[in-house]
């Protein structure tokens, strides 16, 4: 996963060489990384490119795990504070003089109602990987506030995922159950129906 991250950003990468922090946000590229949300100390996005579900045991996809990749473009402030904690848990600071977000893999869990944050990585201003760390923690959705930032992220993911739920299909690394297969096809079918029925009588 670290080298997949590496590859997708290495376009990002020398577009953000020498840019500062603040300015970052604007030369992610559109068409890979999805803009949800800033915050006074952050900017919030997903990988539109690599979001996908996950596959079982037997290479099944699984529709109600979604797999996605997450960006975050830190100010100066956060940054700050990312560091003082590092130095306060006596963690080695290597490389955080040039601290500038965070790479995170997040495992959503639609029936569980849980999000885990696979792998978490520090990141450079060349997007390089400065630290990681695996299952750095999780999620139970239900606990979080509705006005709780990453609530608010986590959602607008599983809302894009199920906007795009054929994308995410022929994207991830498995195949289509015949039940599943069934289900999604009497879903388009009522979807198409409604509509045609919208369109009849606007």
């Amino acid at each position: 996963m670290q080298k997949r991250w590496g590859a997708v950003l290495a376009a990002c990468a020398v577009l953000l060489m020498g840019v500062r922090t603040a300015d970052a946000a604007e030369a992610i590229p559109k068409h890979i990384y999805e803009w949800v949300q800033s915050t006074a100390r952050q900017g919030y996005y997903f990988n539109k490119e690599y979001i996908q579900y996950a596959a079982d045991a037997h290479g099944y996809i699984d529709l109600t795990k979604i797999l996605v990749p997450t960006l975050r473009v830190y100010d100066n402030i956060q940054i700050q504070d990312v560091v003082s904690k590092r130095r306060w848990r006596m963690l080695p600071l290597e490389g955080y003089g040039d601290l500038s977000g965070a790479a995170e893999y997040l495992l959503i869990d639609l029936r569980a109602g849980t999000v885990r944050v696979t792998a978490h990585e520090d990141l450079d201003s060349a997007w390089e990987t400065i630290s990681r760390e695996e299952n750095a923690k999780e999620f139970t959705l239900a606990s979080l506030s509705d006005k709780d930032v990453e609530k608010k992220f986590f959602n607008a993911i599983i809302s894009y995922a199920a906007a795009h739920q054929e994308e995410l299909i022929h994207r991830s690394k498995g195949i289509l159950s015949d039940a599943d297969r069934k289900i999604l096809a009497e879903q388009q079918a009522k979807a198409a129906k409604e509509q045609k029925k919208t369109v009849k009588n606007p």
